[in-house]
């Protein structure tokens, strides 16, 4: 069965509590927040010590910057990097996530959306849009969904690319809001291609040789 996190509400801010609690041990020191969009992860870590950084395409980001074309930070520069729904609109997915790698001390957290999920099945079925990151518009799009895959598919990949870059996954599973943790939270652990809306996964370094005060380069204790 696979593991299930939850989020306590379904909007953006519950969807990071849900990230927050699935990973407790995690937040501290530095977090570089990666396609941050409102910033508003900041107001939900669980120290106000800990030195947030968001980087994004636009502002209110801290810095602005393309994950694509590499971030203007040292190799480890921060203790837990975060990607939440990020990788899934870069044309080169796999060097972006080698980019969240590259700049990540110790931890890596990302999630992907399950394209594969039941409601946009559904959608497909009856011949409705699945919504405003994909199809085509008549205008050009701000920003678009680049790859549709499903939870397996994500899970796969992220294996995959954390082995080649010095990575492991620590822990993953199936994000879900409070209404799918009631009614399907079993169900959803079952069957995930078909029930999660959300892969959610913990990356760490393999062979981690960094200190666990925030700094690098020394031996971890």
């Amino acid at each position: 069965m696979t593991k299930i996190f939850v989020a306590p509400q379904r909007d953006e801010i519950g969807k990071f509590h849900g990230v927050i609690q699935a990973f407790p041990e995690i937040w501290k020191y530095s977090v570089l927040d990666v396609g941050c969009r409102s910033g508003n992860l900041k107001h939900v870590l669980p120290d106000n010590k800990i030195q947030y950084w968001g980087v994004d395409l636009h502002q209110p980001a801290d810095v602005i910057g393309n994950l694509e074309d590499g971030l203007p930070f040292h190799n480890g520069e921060f203790y837990s990097v975060v990607a939440l729904d990020v990788l899934e609109h870069t044309d080169n997915i796999y060097g972006a996530f080698e980019e969240l790698c590259r700049i990540a001390q110790k931890y890596v957290v990302i999630t992907l959306p399950n394209g594969y999920e039941i409601q946009v099945r559904f959608k497909f079925l009856f011949g409705k849009n699945i919504g405003g990151k994909y199809g085509l518009p008549l205008n050009p799009p701000h920003d678009r969904h680049r790859w549709l895959f499903s939870f397996y598919e994500a899970r796969n990949f992220t294996h995959s690319r954390a082995s080649k870059h010095g990575f492991s996954v620590l822990l993953d599973g199936c994000l879900i809001g409070p209404h799918r943790a009631i009614l399907a939270r079993k169900i959803v652990s079952l069957l995930p291609n078909l029930a999660s809306p959300t892969y959610c996964a913990l990356l760490v370094r393999s062979k981690d040789v960094r200190s666990d005060t925030g700094g690098f380069g020394a031996l971890d204790g």
